[in-house]
């Protein structure tokens, strides 16, 4: 594929249609690629119509612009030849959605060609819907400076109107790069570029365009670019867009002189149709070839008509379908403009003089900004503004409430604005002082504005008076045009935020509960039983008695444990002292007072005489010590816990806690937003509540008096949780009681749509993230005599006892082992029974019977006579080498 250029005059429309007519008949040109100029490439596009070659024009035809939008709605009997590779529908939708992120309520576009400015007609339309409104001044080419003299005179007005002339600051520019230059050349000369205006330039070259003179003003210049940086670096390989632009250039250059500019917007576009025709040609090459017969496609002439080209109507629906990626993004608009994954790029001159990329913007999605790198506080850093260059606010607030409205008079000293005690002797800002001037004083450094203070005049924060949209308060004066912003403790709700912006609450507040933390009293007697429940206690005496049968019964039924009385001690080895019995008279160690001592000492790790010698009694008796090791050491570690750390006890937890009973009486301020919340609340324990607080006397004229009888009776009282924290810090047997309920904010108004509310709510949620809110809420709250930092020293010792689920392992482990026990001594019992009936030779039913009876009719006392017949007699029972 070879590329043909061909460097034409625009006066000259007949040498050019012939060039035109020879690239197509002698040359086997496919596709014709029209020039800047818009007169020109409406004869072109004539002349490719008849034809039915594809020309691809790359320029901004707002000329046709009405035509198009007709042509769209029938693209079936479309006949058209021309791909335009401008993105029109693009470029009005990003300024739509340009102007309404930054919710400009007046714009004046400035155009110098009447005809171009017919584009932005379908525009207009669909945003003086929405409710803007538009102010439309036409700049003469050699006298530009006429048409900043009618812009000025907009802003001049503003002492009258300042409501109104100061949105006269936003300004469209609708000329081409040097059209532009000129116009903001001459806006510099009648010192109209200030800080406050802001420029959107519709030429997609405002990269190229020199800023040099205008960036030391601090206005904003803003313009959209289609080139794709990302295509750039994925195509590096392939693609070498600088050195394609370089000889663009320099072919410019070389037949346009060096005066003229170079659009690079024109480039990148030039560069995608090229692209688009190269890929387009190759994938059509290979369904349908192309005619390589020179006579296929001929112009008219005074002795023929046009002959059209064979696959020039195949060829243009192709490439309309083709589907590919460039250097502007999805090159697939050409074929439906509303359904591409088109975007543009949001170029901004920063005060530093670079222009950077800030943003992007894209098909049905929302406009994606990030102008921190602009902000007002980096200006402040690098550059000194004066005063007089910052944008301005009139604020208006209300001071402190009067004594006999107020809530909690203390706590409205530091969260309303109030007068200085020398305010007499300064000037109007800093007359003022609170937690609300600070914020301001902060948004002021950060945001770079100044701002001048005045009180309400009727001391309201603003109410709907009859309902018809007249309001009264702060909320009137910004309707009114005579404030612009109201700072105060201001609560957000619906039917305010219906007439003015709010930012994004700087302080959270809701329904709670505020109570007295019970008074500590001292231990009693028997605290020594608090580590474990009453449960745990009855369950170890139930243990104790229960395995001292046990094991008495154990012992009294295993053989092993009958004929010598062995000390613990030497188990194998007969006691110097023991006395001897007969069979019938065999003495059992583990009596039942012996089994109850052996039990006790066990637990309490005191010694004994004598222990368990048989099989079946030590296994209880390990299983014993397992249960006694892990109850003592429990009951060790919680008593050291329980003495010595504690953690506040209040006998509520949450306000389900509070509706569920009845020994604590409750209520709120009567007539109050809370008092009005449990009244219309469709929450089953709201309903609860007010049901209770409705039959009661438990209502109270303020939140002081409600502080009271928190303080002096058993009454928890429902507040706002602003008053609550505050009443907190300075009492310390006052706390807070769950969470916030029915959660509302404190934000700033601003006028509808302010372009300022983003940015202060913004700004806002910064504070909220490093703390600075905190700060501000810790010198106003707790250093204006706050008396504490929390609650604690006056909070009951509550003691934490273990409950019957904790150790239940344990009886368990026991009841096993007893178990297991009764079982071995079983197995013992048969065994020896049996070896006795072998020996004697009787049945062994015979002798399991005999050996019963004896224990339970064993005598106790011991036989009279020789001991050593005794010890003989009682060992010829026993098996060579048994160990009892």
């Amino acid at each position: 594929m070879r590329i043909y250029i061909e460097f034409i005059n625009s006066d000259d429309h007949f040498g050019a249609l012939t060039k035109a007519c020879k690239l197509v008949e002698s040359d086997k040109v496919v596709a014709i690629f029209g020039p800047a100029d818009i007169m020109l490439n409406k004869q072109l596009k004539e002349l490719t119509d008849a034809i039915e070659v594809p020309f691809f024009s790359i320029n901004d035809d707002f000329t046709g612009h009405e035509l198009l939008r007709r042509k769209a709605r029938s693209s079936e009997n479309d006949s058209s030849s021309e791909i335009s590779m401008f993105p029109k529908a693009q470029l009005s939708e990003a300024l739509s959605d340009l102007i309404k992120h930054w919710r400009w309520n007046r714009v004046t576009i400035v155009y110098v060609e009447t005809e171009r400015v017919r584009r932005l007609i379908p525009f207009v339309e669909r945003e003086l819907y929405n409710g803007i409104r538009f102010h439309f001044v036409r700049a003469n080419r050699n006298n530009f400076l006429e048409a900043t003299r009618q812009i000025k005179s907009l802003e001049d007005c503003a002492n009258v109107h300042q409501k109104e002339c100061s949105e006269f600051s936003r300004i469209l520019i609708d000329m081409d790069p040097q059209d532009t230059y000129n116009f903001l050349l001459a806006a510099l000369q009648m010192g109209f570029i200030e800080l406050k205006h802001w420029f959107l330039i519709t030429s997609m070259d405002i990269k190229s365009m020199d800023f040099d003179l205008f960036r030391h003003n601090h206005a904003r210049y803003i313009g959209v670019n289609p080139v794709d940086p990302e295509f750039l670096k994925s195509q590096h390989q392939k693609f070498d867009f600088e050195a394609f632009q370089l000889f663009v250039r320099r072919e410019w250059e070389q037949h346009n002189g060096r005066n003229r500019n170079l659009c690079p917007s024109q480039a990148a576009i030039m560069f995608d149709a090229v692209y688009l025709a190269a890929h387009s040609v190759h994938g059509f090459g290979q369904i349908y070839p192309l005619q390589t017969d020179t006579h296929s496609t001929r112009c008219r002439t005074s002795t023929r008509s046009h002959v059209k080209s064979q696959a020039g109507r195949r060829l243009i629906e192709h490439i309309r379908n083709t589907t590919l990626y460039g250097l502007t993004g999805d090159l697939s608009r050409i074929g439906n403009p509303h359904q591409s994954n088109f975007s543009f790029r949001i170029n901004l001159l920063g005060y530093n003089g670079d222009i950077d990329d800030i943003g992007f913007w894209a098909h049905l999605t929302d406009v994606s900004v990030n102008m921190s790198r602009d902000s007002r506080a980096q200006l402040q850093k690098n550059v000194k503004v004066s005063d007089e260059l910052k944008p301005h606010f009139r604020v208006t607030t209300i001071l402190e409430r009067p004594c006999n409205s107020c809530l909690v008079k203390q706590l409205y000293k530091v969260l309303d604005v109030m007068l200085k005690k020398n305010h007499f002797e300064l000037d109007s800002n800093n007359q003022f002082e609170g937690f609300c001037i600070d914020l301001l004083e902060e948004l002021s450094k950060d945001l770079g504005v100044t701002y001048t203070i005045h009180v309400v005049r009727d001391n309201k924060y603003g109410n709907d008076i009859h309902g018809n949209g007249t309001w009264d308060g702060m909320i009137g004066e910004i309707l009114n045009g005579e404030a612009d912003m109201a700072v105060a403790p201001f609560t957000v709700n619906f039917r305010r935020a219906e007439v003015v912006d709010f930012t994004k609450p700087f302080l959270s507040l809701g329904i709670s509960i505020l109570f007295k933390i019970p008074a500590d009293h001292q231990p009693n007697l028997f605290s020594f039983l608090n580590p474990l429940s009453l449960e745990i206690w009855f369950c170890i005496l139930i243990a104790i008695v229960g395995l001292t049968i046990g094991m008495y019964c154990i012992a009294q039924l295993t053989p092993y444990e009958w004929n010598l009385n062995f000390s613990c001690c030497t188990a194998h080895q007969p006691h110097p002292a023991a006395k001897y019995y007969t069979e019938s008279e065999t003495l059992v160690q583990l009596s039942n007072n012996y089994s109850f001592w052996n039990t006790l000492c066990t637990m309490l790790k005191g010694g004994c005489d004598f222990g368990p010698r048989a099989v079946s009694t030590r296994l209880l008796g390990g299983t014993w010590w397992v249960f006694t090791l892990v109850i003592v050491s429990a009951y060790t570690a919680n008593l050291a816990a329980v003495l010595t750390v504690s953690r506040p006890y209040i006998p509520i937890r949450n306000l389900d806690d509070l509706a569920n009973q009845t020994k604590i009486s409750y209520g709120t301020v009567r007539g109050g937003s809370t008092m009005q919340f449990f009244q219309e609340s469709k929450i089953n324990s709201h309903i609860k509540m007010w049901n209770y607080m409705k039959n009661r006397d438990v209502f109270v004229k303020s939140n002081s008096e409600g502080v009271n009888k928190v303080t002096n009776e058993n009454y928890a009282f429902l507040m706002e949780s602003t008053s609550l924290e505050y009443e907190v810090q300075q009492n310390c047997n006052l706390t807070q009681i769950g969470g916030v309920l029915g959660s509302k904010g404190y934000g700033i108004a601003l006028q509808k749509k302010s372009e300022w509310t983003d940015r202060i709510s913004r700004q806002i949620l910064l504070y909220q993230k490093r703390g600075i809110i905190e700060m501000k809420k810790t010198k106003w709250w707790r250093s204006k005599g706050a008396a504490c930092a929390g609650v604690g020293s006056a909070l009951k010792q509550q003691r934490i006892s273990l409950n019957l689920y904790n150790v239940s392992g344990l009886f368990l482990i026991l009841f096993a082992g007893l178990l297991f026990s009764a079982i071995t001594v079983m197995i013992e019992f048969c065994i020896r029974s049996k070896e006795i009936a072998q020996r004697d030779k009787k049945p062994f039913l015979t002798q399991l019977i005999r050996q019963l009876v004896l224990v339970c009719h064993r005598n106790r006392k011991p036989v009279e006579g020789n001991e050593n017949e005794a010890y003989h007699h009682q060992a010829s029972h026993l098996r060579p080498g048994d160990s009892y």
